[in-house]
């Protein structure tokens, strides 16, 4: 308890850590390689989120420079373009892969996509964000309205990202289609009701019909595209000698 009390002391007396975003590989290769072929985000949506710096590949040293870490790092920036929140996913495929914020990131500043329309998509998570503007372009749509990731359920970023843009007039609500996130949905739907300054808006709910998430709804997708994709086999008659 003791050990405990002195860090607690020592991090209040020394402050918030000061946000800063992790160094960049001079390539995104392995960023690629993971979104395309494991969560099969589209080419040009990550193109589009890549060019405008909200998505890139670190490269870290661990402390005693002996290990080298590269991780997706999924970038927020605020009203002026400054980057104040990050969120970082391990690249590798063997065992648990890290993943969470960058020390000092403000949650009012979370990962987002700025679009053309009066339309805000909300997101738990930057994966599923992508992963949803996929599926419109698969559908033959236009991705062209605004994406949150709350990363987590907070609501938080939404309330500050809703100020900072009043012209939107419809939010959907892209939860996890399980207990957590449907009551957590139900929740934020109630919050923006009750606010004054949000009553102008309309609120939907919209889990994904299949999977956990709309990385799961997206890879079945493609995975149902490929099947019907492959030509039927005919059966081979048997033959008796």
């Amino acid at each position: 308890k003791g050990e405990v009390y002195v860090s607690a002391q020592k991090k209040e007396r020394d402050g918030p850590k000061e946000f800063a975003l992790p160094p960049a590989n001079q390539t995104m290769r392995r960023v690629y390689a993971y979104l395309l072929q494991q969560r099969h985000i589209s080419r040009e949506v990550l193109n589009a989120f890549a060019q405008k710096g909200l998505i890139y590949e670190s490269r870290e040293l661990s402390r005693d420079q002996t290990k080298e870490y590269h991780n997706a790092v999924f970038v927020g920036f605020d009203e002026h373009g400054v980057a104040r929140h990050a969120h970082k996913r391990g690249l590798y495929t063997q065992g648990k892969s890290y993943r969470g914020n960058i020390e000092g990131s403000d949650p009012q500043c979370s990962f987002h996509w700025t679009g053309t329309s009066d339309r805000l998509y909300v997101f738990e998570a930057p994966i599923d964000a992508l992963s949803h503007a996929t599926l419109q372009e698969l559908e033959g749509w236009k991705w062209d309205g605004y994406r949150l990731s709350l990363g987590g359920t907070s609501h938080v970023a939404l309330t500050a990202f809703l100020k900072r843009h009043p012209e939107i007039r419809r939010v959907n609500l892209y939860m996890d289609n399980d207990l957590g996130g449907l009551k957590n949905a139900r929740r934020i739907k109630a919050m923006l009701r009750e606010d004054p300054c949000f009553k102008h808006i309309r609120v939907g709910i919209n889990p994904p019909r299949t999977g956990k998430d709309y990385n799961e709804k997206l890879q079945r997708t493609r995975q149902q595209m490929q099947d019907r994709q492959q030509p039927c086999r005919p059966k081979e008659a048997a033959v008796s000698i």
